[in-house]
C-alpha cells in the first residue's frame, strides 16, 4: 500500500513539472496568437509511469517500444514482409531488420546499396522488394538473398511513390506521370506497359484498394486524380485541398488524403463528395489506417491518433505521440505496431 501512494504521487510530481512547463510554452504561444496543445513525450517517461499514467487516463497508452538506429540522413519510407522491417533513406540506402530475441525491437542484417541518390519509396510482393529514388530509377531486390534483381527506367525525375495492384507495379514521379510496369518474358522483370498524364506537377502518392479497378494519386498539383486500373483512362479530379497533397489512404469507401495545407480530407469514393475536413496544426505527410483509428504525422514532429467520432463519418483526436526531434515522414503498421520513420535519422516502434 505504501509503494502504491508513493508510485501515486511520484505520478503527480511528474505530471506536475510537464504542465509547468506546458504552460509555460502555451502562455508564449497564445500571446503570439498560434494556437496551442498537449504533447506528452512518452519515450522518455519512466517504464512505471506509462502504466500509473494509462490507468490515471482511463485510456490505452500508446507507448514508445525502440528507437532504431543506423541511417545516416532522414527515413523516408518503410515497408514490412514478415519479420522484416525495410527502411529507405536520404542516405541512399535500404536497410534490412530482423526481430531479434528482444521481440519488442529489431536488429540490422541487411544494408542494400545500389542507388545513387535518396530512395523515397517502397513497396513489397512476395519475394520481391521494389525501392523508387531520386536517381529517376526503379530498382528490384530480392528478399531473400537481399541481391537487385534488375533496375527499371522511364522516369525522367524523382520517383516519389510506389504501389503494387494486381500484379502490376505503379510509380509515380517528380516527372508528373504515373507510369504503370506489368511482369515481362522474363519473370524477374517488369515491362512499361502504360503511362499516365494528367497532373501538372509532381506525383507524390498512389493508392489502390485491393478487388478494385481504381488508382488514387496525389500531387504537388494540389489535387487528387482517379484512374481505371484496366482502361488508364482519368476518372475524375478532386479539388479541395489547397496546397500539395502528400499521402493518401483508403478504407471502405473512403478514402483520405493528408496535405501541406494542413488538412486531412475525407471523401466518398462513390460519390466523390468530401465527407469531412480535419485540421491539424501542421502540414500532414504520412496516413495509416488501423481498425478504427487513423494516425497522421507530418511537420509537427508528433504523430496525431484520431479515433472514429459519434458521428461515423468523422473523427476526433485522442492522443498525440512525441519523442521524434525531426518531421515524421513515414508510417506504416504490423499488428499491434506502429512504425514511424523521421528526419531525425530513426525508426521509432511504438504499440497501439
Amino acid at each position: 500500500m505504501k509503494n502504491h501512494v508513493e508510485e501515486r504521487y511520484q505520478l503527480c510530481i511528474y505530471l506536475a513539472r510537464i504542465a509547468k512547463d506546458r504552460y509555460i510554452k502555451n502562455k508564449e504561444k497564445r500571446e503570439s496568437g498560434e494556437k496551442t496543445q498537449v504533447n506528452l513525450d512518452i519515450f522518455t517517461m519512466p517504464s512505471h509511469m506509462k502504466m500509473l499514467f494509462g490507468g490515471f487516463l482511463g485510456t490505452p497508452l500508446y507507448a514508445g517500444l525502440a528507437t532504431l538506429r543506423g541511417h545516416t540522413d532522414t527515413v523516408s519510407c518503410l515497408t514490412i514482409l514478415k519479420n522484416k522491417l525495410y527502411s529507405g533513406s536520404w542516405d541512399t540506402t535500404i536497410r534490412v531488420w530482423a526481430k531479434g530475441t528482444n521481440t519488442e525491437t529489431h536488429e540490422l542484417v541487411a544494408t542494400l546499396i545500389g542507388h545513387t541518390r535518396g530512395v523515397r519509396c517502397l513497396t513489397i510482393l512476395k519475394n520481391k522488394l521494389f525501392s523508387g529514388s531520386k536517381d529517376t530509377t526503379i530498382r528490384i531486390w530480392n528478399t531473400e538473398t537481399h541481391e537487385e534483381i534488375t533496375t527499371l527506367r522511364g522516369h525522367t525525375n524523382n520517383v516519389s511513390c510506389l504501389i503494387i495492384h494486381e500484379n502490376n507495379l505503379y510509380s509515380g514521379s517528380d516527372d508528373k506521370t504515373i507510369r504503370v510496369w506489368a511482369k515481362g518474358t522474363n519473370t524477374e522483370t517488369y515491362e512499361e506497359i502504360a503511362c499516365l498524364r494528367g497532373h501538372t506537377w509532381g506525383v507524390t502518392c498512389l493508392c489502390a484498394p485491393a478487388h478494385e479497378n481504381k488508382l488514387y494519386s496525389g500531387s504537388l498539383d494540389s489535387t487528387v486524380r482517379i484512374w481505371n486500373t484496366e482502361t488508364h483512362e482519368l476518372v475524375a479530379t478532386l479539388r479541395g485541398h489547397t496546397n500539395w497533397v502528400y499521402s493518401l489512404a483508403a478504407f471502405g469507401n473512403k478514402l483520405y488524403s493528408g496535405s501541406n495545407d494542413k488538412t486531412i480530407r475525407i471523401c466518398n469514393t462513390e460519390t466523390y463528395e468530401e465527407i469531412a475536413t480535419l485540421k491539424n496544426t501542421h502540414p500532414v505527410i504520412c496516413i495509416a489506417l488501423h481498425e478504427n483509428k487513423m494516425y497522421s504525422g507530418g511537420v509537427g514532429k508528433t504523430i496525431r491518433v484520431w479515433a472514429k467520432g459519434t458521428h461515423p463519418e468523422t473523427y476526433a483526436e485522442i492522443a498525440t505521440l512525441g519523442g521524434n526531434i525531426g518531421y515524421v515522414n513515414c508510417l506504416t503498421l504490423h499488428k499491434n505496431r506502429l512504425y514511424s520513420g523521421g528526419a531525425d535519422n530513426t525508426i521509432r516502434i511504438w504499440k497501439i
